[in-house]
């Protein structure tokens, strides 16, 4: 008998430690509510964080784990969806979580250390990999970590941003980093003291982020730019705001759009925008009279965008228009609308799930609830998929309250 129970014991740690694969056209999705965080799994919902101050939940790349931010002190903890265990990685103010591309290693900042731990090994604890840093992306293969230095004023001016590698493992050895390239110090045509988070193309040849000014400046304007994998070549794709949710690679190509155009105002002179990396060909998506947010490729021929009649400041509140979603051509930019949300009603935040399901969230109106609806293509019937979703008011986007598994 006590044979029997050492064996089902063994099966049973097996089961918990060993990884498990998972569908990536599986619908999942984990979101916030007042009364805590909540999983989506297919049609099945599931509270495993109890209390309203949880920020950020964000899947690994193999949807076992999910990270999140907890408590007034921004504590990370990560839920096990298998055992639904949590765990508290990180006691201190925490920033930044990231997951790898692959594996189960999580990494964030805190200050300006960044921090990775490898969960696949439960009794290894974290580790500091470099010191000194503004911003960070992992490498398209895992391996380690773009990041950039964070600029300071000094006698003659700001110093310039610079931009570096670095091994997971490279434990805070100085050494191991390798700088790849400086960006441009101030001038009349640009300016810069940090970048946002670094995207990959598709083919992880380049890899693209927003260069920003001083807080008040970045309001206003920031500069669009891609690297090279080994910095031998550096080019400004244009001027936008400092939203990371703004900018997208293709999910073949090298085309990389993004919503141009200047001022903090989202609703005026913000247009949809795809430019070709390779030969600097831009071509303007956008439609006259109207004002381009959140979008999503859905192919490489089409892009789902948050569109609007453009206002400005003098509009009243109560007259201003809400988006609503259209889907643009990119090679003609001919568009069509695919929502048609009732008056005082966005439709914000595309996605496109891995199995093809369009997702986006619907906010507003009299009821004052915000939702997460679904559609299966372009011209199918929409419905809600989530409702009561947290407003993203403590924190900043969307994202703060919402992450889709593997959508784009």
């Amino acid at each position: 008998m006590k044979r029997i129970f050492l064996l089902v014991l063994s099966l049973i740690i097996l089961f918990i430690s060993e990884p498990i694969a998972v569908n990536a056209s599986d619908e999942k999705a984990v979101f916030v509510r007042k009364d805590g965080l909540w999983l989506k799994d297919g049609e099945v919902e599931r509270k495993i964080v109890e209390g309203g101050k949880v920020f950020y939940p964000k899947f690994s790349s193999d949807g076992i784990y999910v990270s999140y931010l907890s408590g007034d002190s921004k504590e990370l903890w990560i839920y096990n969806r298998v055992t639904r265990l949590k765990r508290r990685v990180f006691a201190g103010d925490a920033y930044m979580p990231r997951w790898a591309p692959v594996g189960q290693k999580l990494a964030w900042k805190s200050g300006s250390v960044l921090n990775v731990i490898n969960l696949s090994e439960p009794t290894e604890p974290f580790e500091n990999v470099a010191l000194g840093v503004g911003n960070y992306s992992w490498t398209s293969d895992g391996k380690g970590f773009i990041i950039s230095s964070s600029a300071h004023l000094e006698p003659d001016g700001w110093s310039a941003v610079q931009i570096f590698t670095v091994p997971a493992d490279a434990k805070g050895d100085q050494t191991k980093i390798k700088r790849i390239t400086t960006l441009p110090k101030r001038s009349d045509t640009f300016f810069a003291i940090g970048t946002t988070e670094f995207k990959w193309s598709a083919r992880s040849r380049q890899y693209a982020f927003i260069a920003c000014p001083t807080a008040s400046m970045s309001a206003d304007s920031n500069t669009l730019m891609t690297v090279t994998k080994y910095g031998s070549e550096t080019k400004m794709a244009g001027n936008m705001l400092s939203d990371p949710n703004w900018f997208h690679w293709s999910p073949k190509d090298e085309k990389l759009a993004f919503i141009k155009g200047i001022g903090r105002l989202t609703s005026e002179n913000k247009k949809l925008t795809y430019w070709q990396a390779d030969s600097g060909k831009e071509v303007d998506l956008g439609i006259e009279g109207f004002a381009d947010g959140d979008f999503t490729w859905r192919s490489d021929k089409a892009i789902i965008v948050s569109r609007q009649i453009e206002w400005g400041w003098n509009v009243p509140e109560e007259k201003r228009p809400h988006p609503f979603l259209a889907i643009v051509n990119v090679k003609d930019g001919s568009a069509k609308k695919i929502t048609k949300p009732e008056k005082g009603v966005a439709d914000v935040y595309p996605k496109t799930m891995p199995g093809g399901e369009i997702v986006w969230i619907r906010t507003g109106g009299s009821m004052k609830k915000t939702k997460v609806m679904k559609k299966k293509n372009a011209d199918s019937k929409e419905e809600v998929w989530i409702d009561h979703l947290k407003e993203a008011s403590d924190c900043y986007g969307w994202q703060c309250v919402l992450d889709v598994y593997k959508a784009r």
